[in-house]
């Protein structure tokens, strides 16, 4: 299969949850017009009326929403499937490890699996 058939079925696998997110946003700027032309008609000023709701459905939107819908299609990671070894900073108890050159010291993530006992990694935050 060639590339150009790879990308048309990456597209038209991702077109019906964009076409559904894109009839979200449609209602969502319907309900602030109609919210924006009440608050008009009714006589309230746009600060005490809240009219400061921004349109969702624009061009910028529209691309981040397909960009987002395209990233989740393209990812290599699929639930189910096999963990990526993916390469990682080796970090002994105390600072970085280094090489000798100075650089830091990497190493695959699997490297560090023991058989017979579980791998467990923390993503958390040091911040």
């Amino acid at each position: 299969m060639g590339l150009l058939s790879v990308d048309l079925l990456i597209a038209l696998q991702i077109l019906p949850g964009f076409f559904s997110n894109c009839l979200f946003l449609v209602v969502y700027d319907s309900v602030v017009l109609i919210k924006q032309a009440v608050g008009l008609l009714s006589g309230c000023s746009p600060a005490s009326g809240g009219g400061g709701e921004r349109r969702m459905l624009t061009m910028v939107g529209l691309r981040m929403v397909w960009r987002g819908f395209l990233l989740d299609a393209l990812k290599r990671v699929k639930l189910g499937g096999d963990a990526p070894d993916a390469e990682v900073v080796r970090v002994s108890g105390g600072p970085e490890e280094e090489t000798p050159g100075g650089g830091r010291a990497y190493c695959r993530l699997l490297d560090l699996a023991t058989p017979g006992r579980p791998l467990v990694v923390n993503f958390g935050s040091a911040t």
